[in-house]
């Protein structure tokens, strides 16, 4: 017995030695795990832990505003309510779908495939309405979460939509302004962490950082959203008067190349970017080019002076209205005689415009042509800008470099045009149209800001001031512009009519017309260069009667912005019955020729001195003498000169403060008419002076 319990004794000693044993090497083996886990796989299991209990977001802070020149507010950011739901904490996706799917305007059985989905978070709504999250709030589900995010929104909604362009649900920008600016817009990233709760929702324990630091440069362009709305609205006017297919327009401040408006008939509202097709975003007055037509006659002229090759008197054979070149033909809409150069820009001949075209040449006029900005982008820097077609001399025939006096056979975008009739207000000086005024942070530091850019001398000053004369002689009552003139105001400016090529014929269609008024205002100190087009009206597609009536709103409209003051009605000059009756102009018998200023290449041609030209019997005196000129504007004066059968020397801007010959004198053959004029100051008032015997 007692050996039996010895042996019992020893065999539960050994038992409850080996549980020792176990228990000590397993805590020896606990604690080296955990010795392990805490200290060989700290990172990784950390980080496992962190992709199970949290989650992490991207998003930006946000984006900067786009200005008008005068800080009204283009583009700007909000915050909005994003939609956003865990499918694993739904236990009817089907019902759940139902009661969102008015609410999201989505389809019922999409959303419920979404919401059945295994995920733990899908996005429902990226940047909804204000009104859809309290909507989805009202529902009051758990699994539902409104999530903030910013996003864009253009106050204005289609004022200059295309010029903007719009931004993606990122947030980035996609066209126009929007993506040309993208890098000084764009706010920065930032990365927000939050934690699961029990039912699978975000808590952002973390806090945010100051997101004002983070938001993007403000941008405040060269466009004045007053004069934006103008072009707009006498766009649409005119498309719809005579049911055209497009309109376009631009404003362009000749001192400095801003772009004062850019317009596009139909038009573009960037916040519902998706309700349009992608032609709709097209700003068509950079990516669209057409052929100029008889607004391009104003550069053949200037080129002409330029060169020396004529003189505004000089004499042209006009052929009674119609050319034969070869097996073609080209025609004036009226039939002319022998017309000064300047009248050929005033009444618009075709056969004229060739005719001064082929006293310089082919090549000549190519150069001239590319040096005024066509056929090579303007620089303007937003996506989709065309250079145009201009095909060198080389491969002119005879016809085509005809149809490019008058032009076509060229094509050109209205922002080309418009920057080209700007350097010819701005004394020769071609500079590069610019969008930008200024960039600014958030905290008020401007980093960048828009300035003049000269990118060559196109013609001389005299050549400039010359063919503003001519361009002055359009809205007046002879010339094919009278719906663009203003009552209190000088406009220089040309008409077009140019002839479509049909896409199926590959022919000029007889029915399709691009109607144009290119010009600026004031003539005697240029502000605003304005181009309008309209594309393919209906009825009539005269420049002057279609794109004419949009032209005087903006360019009146422009004036009243700038502060530009009207002279008073009761000033206006009015010719005598007696003077109208004794007034010629226009006839083969009744070409003049002033006495011109000679540049610094040269003298001027006289219409009696040039090779090609043909000497004309001069003006004889007009009984009663001259009027008294002094007092009036450079239109006032113009329109008096004509009647009275004479082309001035012109000098200055603003009112008429001198005269030669002297008011009551008699203007004899060998008499010039010479004007200067001097802006209105209390030293120069407008009241015309007593008459005397020589000029002041």
């Amino acid at each position: 017995m007692a050996d039996s319990d010895s042996q019992l004794q020893q065999t539960v000693r050994r038992r409850m030695t080996a549980v020792v044993v176990l228990l000590v090497a397993g805590f020896f083996v606990v604690v080296g795990r955990v010795y392990y886990l805490q200290t060989e796989r700290e990172d990784e299991l950390a980080e496992r832990s962190e992709n199970r209990t949290e989650r992490t977001l991207q998003l930006k802070a946000g984006r900067g505003s786009i200005l008008d020149r005068n800080g009204v507010e283009l583009a700007v950011t909000t915050d909005v309510p994003s939609i956003a739901a865990h499918p694993n904490q739904i236990d009817d996706p089907a019902a759940l779908a139902e009661s969102l799917a008015p609410i999201l305007e989505r389809d019922v059985q999409d959303l419920t495939d979404t919401l059945s989905s295994d995920r733990t978070f899908v996005w429902l709504q990226r940047k909804a309405t204000p009104a859809v999250g309290r909507k989805v709030a009202s529902l009051d589900h758990p699994a539902l979460e409104r999530i903030t995010e910013p996003k864009r929104y253009y106050p204005l909604g289609d004022r200059a939509g295309q010029l903007l362009g719009f931004t993606g649900v990122d947030n980035k920008g996609l066209e126009g302004v929007e993506r040309m600016m993208e890098s000084e817009l764009a706010g920065e990233s930032y990365t927000i962490r939050g934690t699961r709760d029990a039912r699978g929702h975000l808590i952002f324990n973390r806090g945010k950082p100051d997101l004002k630091k983070l938001e993007g440069n403000t941008v405040a362009l060269t466009i004045d959203e007053r004069i934006q709305r103008v072009a707009q609205s006498a766009l649409q006017e005119q498309v719809e008067k005579y049911d055209a297919k497009a309109g376009y327009a631009v404003v362009m401040d000749v001192n400095s190349g801003d772009i004062l408006a850019m317009a596009n008939t139909p038009s573009f509202d960037p916040n519902r970017f998706r309700t349009y097709d992608s032609k709709d975003w097209r700003l068509r007055p950079i990516t669209d080019t057409f052929e100029p037509g008889s607004v391009f006659k104003s550069f053949v002229v200037a080129a002409a002076l330029e060169e020396n090759a004529i003189s505004l008197a000089t004499p042209i054979d006009c052929e009674e209205g119609y050319l034969q070149i070869g097996s073609h033909g080209i025609r004036d809409t009226h039939s002319h005689d022998v017309l000064n150069a300047a009248e050929v820009v005033q009444k618009s001949s075709n056969i004229g415009a060739y005719k001064i075209a082929q006293r310089i040449g082919k090549k000549r006029l190519y150069q001239y042509i590319r040096a005024f900005g066509f056929g090579r982008r303007t620089g303007l820097g937003l996506r989709g800008e065309q250079p145009g077609l201009v095909r060198p001399p080389d491969g002119w025939a005879e016809v085509t470099f005809a149809n490019i006096a008058f032009g076509q056979g060229l094509t050109a975008t209205p922002l080309q045009v418009t920057r080209a009739m700007s350097a010819l207000a701005n004394d020769g000086l071609l500079l590069r149209p610019q969008i930008i005024k200024e960039v600014r942070t958030p905290s008020g530091r401007r980093v960048r800001r828009g300035s003049p850019t000269l990118q060559r001398r196109v013609v001389s000053e005299q050549t400039a001031e010359e063919v503003t004369r001519a361009l002055s002689l359009v809205p007046l009552e002879e010339g094919t512009g009278t719906e663009a003139a203003l009552s209190n105001y000088t406009v220089a400016g040309k008409t077009g009519t140019a002839q479509k090529v049909n896409p199926e014929t590959l022919r000029y269609d007889p029915d399709m017309w691009v109607a144009s008024f290119s010009g600026f205002v004031p003539a005697e100190k240029p502000e605003f260069a304005i181009s309008v087009m309209i594309d393919e009206p209906e009825e009539t597609h005269y420049g002057g009667v279609v794109a004419g009536p949009a032209f005087k709103e903006i360019a009146k409209n422009a004036l009243a912005a700038r502060g530009i003051p009207p002279m008073e009605q009761s000033e206006r000059y009015n010719l005598t019955k007696e003077q109208k009756e004794q007034a010629r102009w226009g006839t083969e018998e009744d070409v003049r020729e002033p006495t011109f200023r000679p540049p610094a290449g040269g003298q001027r041609p006289t219409a009696g001195n040039e090779g090609r030209g043909k000497s004309a019997p001069r003006e004889p005196a007009v009984d009663g003498g001259v009027p008294d000129f002094r007092g009036m504007t450079l239109k006032q004066a113009l329109t008096a000169a004509q009647k009275l059968g004479s082309l001035p020397q012109v000098e200055g801007w603003g009112r008429v403060v001198s005269q030669t010959p002297a008011p009551g004198r008699s203007l004899a053959e060998s008499d010039t008419l010479h004007l200067t004029l001097a802006p209105r100051t209390s030293a120069s008032p407008a009241s015309k002076q007593p008459a005397s015997g020589t000029a002041e």
